[in-house]
């Protein structure tokens, strides 16, 4: 008869661990309580619609609207959407982000033509995302 160690050491019992691990994972992630709420959802919905990550700090829900994050990655560097909401992509919001970023624009090109150092001097515009992205 082998020994308690080597059948420990089977792939029958490292099979069966595994499969537990993952059921109590699985359970406890749903009995955390943790589902979103309607708003959060649509709220989500239209952040991925847009390219974005949503991201839903605790106590978000119908009346929180600070607790929701969408945001968006370029060139390894973060972006926060803001013109993502529950109700939809707000386009209003995104032209006053555009405005934003064609004056960002012309102020570091009068900057560079002063010769200060402005750091990024190109700033590119994401019209699906509603974001201002400033480039080396």
């Amino acid at each position: 008869m082998a020994s308690l160690r080597a059948r420990l050491l089977s792939w029958h019992a490292v099979l069966a661990l595994v499969v537990v691990a993952v059921v109590a994972g699985v359970l406890v992630q749903r009995s955390s309580g943790e589902t979103l709420t309607p708003v959060d959802e649509a709220f989500a919905k239209v952040c991925r619609a847009h390219g974005g990550t949503p991201a839903f700090a605790a106590g978000s829900g119908d009346y929180v609207k600070d607790a929701r994050d969408c945001t968006i990655e370029y060139g390894g560097d973060s972006y926060e959407m803001y013109a993502v909401h529950p109700e939809g992509f707000s386009a209003r919001e995104a032209a006053q982000a555009h405005r934003a970023c064609t004056m960002l624009a012309r102020q570091k090109r009068e900057e560079s033509a002063r010769g200060a150092d402005v750091g990024s001097t190109r700033v590119v515009w994401h019209p699906r995302a509603g974001v201002c992205e400033s480039k080396p």
